[in-house]
């Protein structure tokens, strides 16, 4: 899967993409504010698609302004499950936090970081953890580790990547880019961001 195209689990088309604009914002949009949210987009395909959604009822249309105004329909039938989709990496993330949260040695920060952070993916990305061990850790941390990640990895069809620091190793590896760029830029799943800023001087 590609977190940043969620629907692309269910289909390739323009519809989705639409959809994930549209299922992430409680606000009304013009076609051309969709578009320049997709991209590579013709304002004129995205207008036929909103006019397909709003024939399915799936998306509102407002007429009495100068131009056409779209809005999800979250009272639709189907909302919950596209809202569903469309949020997914927020999904991964929170079912994370919830694992750590059970373990007798939770870490003491954990967040995804390379193209699943960037929203870069392709399909068969891998996705990357850095897990902050604490020190000393409980006799399973390993296999606690290696649980979570062939759990996740089912939950994505892609392969989940753990790298893995010790606590008190951070103040020597503080110079590493990957945390750098884990600092600037990763998705924090356990723990506190500032702490972790601080401990690779990122703040």
């Amino acid at each position: 899967m590609r977190f940043q195209h969620p629907f692309g689990v269910v289909t390739p088309s323009l519809d989705g993409e639409v959809l994930y604009v549209l299922a992430r914002a409680d606000a009304w949009f013009t076609a051309p504010m969709v578009t320049a949210k997709l991209g590579n987009r013709s304002v004129e395909g995205v207008r036929r698609v909103l006019a397909r959604l709003v024939a399915e009822g799936v998306v509102k249309r407002e007429s009495t302004s100068p131009v056409p105004l779209y809005r999800f329909n979250r009272m639709h039938l189907a909302a919950s499950a596209i809202i569903a989709i469309a949020t997914q990496r927020d999904e991964f993330v929170r079912r994370l936090g919830a694992v750590f949260d059970e373990w007798s040695s939770p870490p003491v920060y954990a967040a995804i970081f390379g193209s699943a952070a960037s929203g870069t993916m392709a399909s068969d990305s891998d996705i990357d953890l850095l897990i902050v061990r604490p020190e000393p850790a409980g006799a399973g941390w390993h296999d606690d580790v290696a649980s979570l990640a062939a759990q996740a990895s089912r939950w994505t069809g892609n392969d989940v990547r753990p790298l893995e620091y010790g606590e008190r190793e951070l103040g020597s590896v503080a110079e590493e880019p990957v945390l750098r760029d884990i600092a600037r830029e990763g998705i924090t799943v356990f723990g506190d961001r500032a702490w972790f800023r601080r401990m690779v001087d990122a703040t």
